[in-house]
């Protein structure tokens, strides 16, 4: 895959043309952080428009290249150079937690790659879940699987049998099977460093035979000398793991990694293989649902994300990651934390005014922070919009000490000074967004306990 290409502006990232995809609806599955996560029942009861008050999609349809998504408690990374999914939530009554991976995951079209010491972690996972369901531990220790080339993939470990730890190393060829599963056939195999392949023929034996994984309803199981395993049902049986729905059409390794191509037909498989040969910046972009994604929930929306570390996949379920959002559509609510740390970006600590801290109240955001390094002091920020649909702020009130006025005019101008990308409006400060976030036009805004929600579209067109 050719690496992402850098963008470092919005205004450039907001000319790239999205190839239209097919969208379906996914399959209904019944499948069960540093920052606390805030009350997920937002309310945006200011609203009153139909579109708001219709019954929510809990789907989110999504397009993403160069993509990086953990499952299995982060035990589990995929990378997707290409993606087409929908992201069902488990939990209709509350938004879509991309981070905590409340959702169950149809994957339409997509080339996947997984990295061998994530594989190793998770056949460990599946081992013990085997055992313990047979109130058993796994008779396997010292697991390692590593991929090679020319689909070829060695697993060794260690084994308890006779009473002792024998160490074992089993090498095997992986294809895809006709059903869209992985078959891993069985190749050469040792067992303390002896071979055992001609002794399991002399003696009846095969991979079957020993392992006894007959359950298909499991997702994996022996035939014969090969295991057959079904990826989304094997993950979706999995704590802490999405249900999912993919089909494998065609699998291959490399040194350290094993890449899937994944399609509902084969029409998608190949779709992905070629959009996949774009060179693009890592992006998302999703449509509809009711998600809550890096501070923010963004409900009925349209939201593009992008990488702004481009050495390294975009990482949905992180906090923190370098990303730049356009918000094209939708109603979006801005939390708390989320809130500060846009306005710490915005205005920045300098020695004018440091130590800032926010609060988000229904009559406005309270700031507070030591002005000229020194003087305690205090204002509530009225949030608004412009006549062309910027975000804009005023400060109100400002106090220093807690109790002495201060003239608006001059915390106003200090105020519009310190903003990086404001320009003066009114008395207050107009912005394009908040820290590189692009918050689309701005059609409303109100303030909220906890949050500043607005509803973001199309701007109107001149008559």
């Amino acid at each position: 895959m050719e690496p992402a290409v850098y963008v470092n502006s919005v205004s450039t990232l907001s000319q790239i043309q999205f190839r239209p995809v097919p969208v379906q609806q996914a399959p209904q599955r019944a499948v069960a952080a540093a920052i606390p996560r805030p009350a997920s029942n937002l309310a945006y009861s200011p609203y009153t428009s139909d579109s708001w008050k219709t019954t929510q999609n809990n789907t989110i349809q999504a397009q993403g290249k160069n993509v990086g998504l953990r499952l299995l408690d982060k035990t589990l990374g995929l990378k997707a150079d290409y993606i087409e999914a929908s992201f069902t939530d488990k939990t209709p009554e509350n938004p879509i937690d991309i981070e905590e991976v409340d959702f169950n995951l149809h994957v339409r079209s997509g080339a996947v790659s997984v990295s061998d010491v994530d594989a190793t972690l998770t056949v460990e996972k599946l081992l013990n879940r085997s055992a313990a369901s047979k109130g058993k531990a796994s008779p396997v220790k010292d697991l390692r699987v590593a991929f090679d080339a020319n689909n070829q993939i060695r697993v060794e470990g260690k084994v308890k049998a006779l009473g002792m730890n024998l160490p074992f190393a089993v090498k095997g060829s992986v294809s895809a099977g006709n059903a869209g599963e992985i078959r891993y056939d069985l190749g050469k195999a040792k067992v303390a460093g002896m071979p055992v392949n001609g002794l399991m023929s002399v003696m009846g034996l095969n991979l079957d035979k020993l392992l006894k994984l007959r359950n298909p309803s499991e997702g994996y199981y022996t035939s014969g000398n090969s295991l057959v395993l079904n990826l989304g049902q094997t993950i979706s049986q999995l704590d802490g793991a999405p249900g999912m729905d993919l089909t494998v059409r065609d699998i291959s390794t490399h040194l350290g990694r094993l890449n899937l191509v994944v399609g509902d037909t084969p029409e998608d498989a190949a779709r992905a293989l070629r959009e996949k040969q774009a060179k693009e910046p890592a992006f998302v972009k999703a449509t509809a649902g009711h998600a809550y994604i890096d501070g923010f929930f963004v409900k009925n929306g349209a939201i593009n994300i992008y990488d702004l570390t481009p050495g390294s996949p975009l990482n949905l379920n992180y906090q923190g990651e370098e990303k730049s959002i356009q918000v094209k559509s939708g109603f979006v609510g801005i939390t708390d934390w989320r809130f500060e740390e846009l306005i710490k970006d915005e205005i920045g600590e300098t020695e004018d005014f440091t130590e800032i801290d926010t609060n988000l109240k229904k009559d406005g955001a309270h700031l507070q922070g030591k002005l000229l390094g020194a003087i305690p002091v205090s204002m509530n920020l009225q949030f608004d919009r412009t006549d062309t649909g910027k975000i804009m702020f005023t400060p109100v009130s400002p106090k220093a000490f807690g109790f002495i006025p201060l003239p608006s005019g001059f915390v106003g101008s200090k105020v519009q000074k310190l903003v990086k990308t404001g320009t003066p409006y009114g008395n207050g400060v107009a912005i394009d967004g908040m820290s590189g976030i692009d918050l689309g036009y701005v059609k409303q805004l109100v303030h909220q306990n906890g949050y500043i929600v607005l509803e973001s579209g199309e701007k109107p067109q001149a008559n």
